[in-house]
């Protein structure tokens, strides 16, 4: 009977060195990597005021730098809720106020004054009011405070820091709305994102393949000058394209910001409602917007 030689590698030796490379392969995917902690890692802090509806954040330097419409991803996570009256713990009694001893009665003695000096004749009286004539006393001085000049806009500020700002934005997130800033034939949208007389087109709405969902969006679309106050007629449009809920019409609430010269904010807000059309835009007002950051809006 004729011996087999021995083969070294064999079916049985390359699975077994196929299995090995998965495995390396599936330990390098599930390792985290970066090069540096995660505390050494720039990160975005931020803590939200739920009470006034306002985010207030801080941003290292390697990310100040960004360009104009781009989006970060802000993951917030051990988001807990203010604690009601009803958690409180209850708070101690008032202590009482000491009660203070009453202090002695004091008898008024009476005793009649000694005049020191004579009675006086009406002519001497007459004659000292003469030598020494009463000065007319000086009307007092009234401070009266000047109040602080009053700020042109009281309402909140867009939350990107602009010259000019035009928004709208709506309650539900099933909603969707596109907003259009038209000026001598041209459009900034969200195909057309920039346009050097009319804008940046600045919105939260974006799809991102690996989060999870898919799809970041917000309420709100907005067009924005940053660096100086571009005058001119502005033609504002609004498409209600789609909604999640099958809803036939939605609510928009506008706004028209602007900080002009000495940094004198003004704004206006105005509000319309729009009706599902997939193929056509609603006029929503017009701006016409001049360079010390004065507006008037036509809706």
């Amino acid at each position: 009977m004729s011996r087999r030689s021995a083969q070294m590698f064999n079916l049985s030796f390359l699975d077994l060195l196929s299995g090995a490379l998965g495995a390396v392969i599936f330990l390098f995917i599930i390792t985290p990597k970066g090069g540096e902690p995660s505390a050494k890692v720039p990160q975005v802090i931020a803590s939200i005021d739920t009470s006034q509806q306002q985010i207030f954040g801080f941003l290292p330097d390697s990310l100040v730098n960004r360009n104009a419409g781009d989006t970060l991803l802000v993951l917030i996570s051990g988001l807990k809720e203010m604690p009601g009256t009803e958690e409180c713990p209850p708070m101690p009694p008032p202590t009482p106020c000491p009660v203070c001893p009453r202090c002695p009665e004091v008898k008024s003695i009476e005793q009649p004054i000694a005049s020191a000096q004579p009675a006086v004749e009406p002519k001497e009286v007459v004659n000292k009011i003469r030598e020494k004539p009463v000065k007319p006393s000086s009307p007092q001085k009234v401070l009266v405070k000047t109040p602080p000049p009053e700020k042109g806009y009281k309402g909140d500020p867009p939350s990107v820091p602009c010259k000019v700002s035009f928004e709208v934005t709506w309650e539900d997130i099933a909603d969707n709305v596109d907003l259009f800033v038209c000026k001598d034939g041209s459009c900034v949208y969200g195909r057309k994102r920039k346009h050097s007389k009319i804008g940046f087109w600045d919105s939260g709405k974006s799809k991102i393949g690996w989060t999870i969902g898919g799809d970041v969006r917000t309420t709100l679309e907005a067009v924005r000058q940053f660096d100086q106050v571009i005058p001119g007629t502005y033609k504002l449009y609004a498409q209600f394209k789609d909604s999640k809920k099958n809803r036939s019409s939605v609510s928009i609430r506008g706004l028209v910001y602007t900080r002009g010269q000495n940094s004198k904010e003004k704004g206006e807000r105005f509000y319309k409602t729009l009706k599902l059309n997939r193929k056509q835009r609603t006029l929503i007002g017009t701006v016409n917007l001049r360079a010390d950051g004065s507006f008037s809006i036509t809706k």
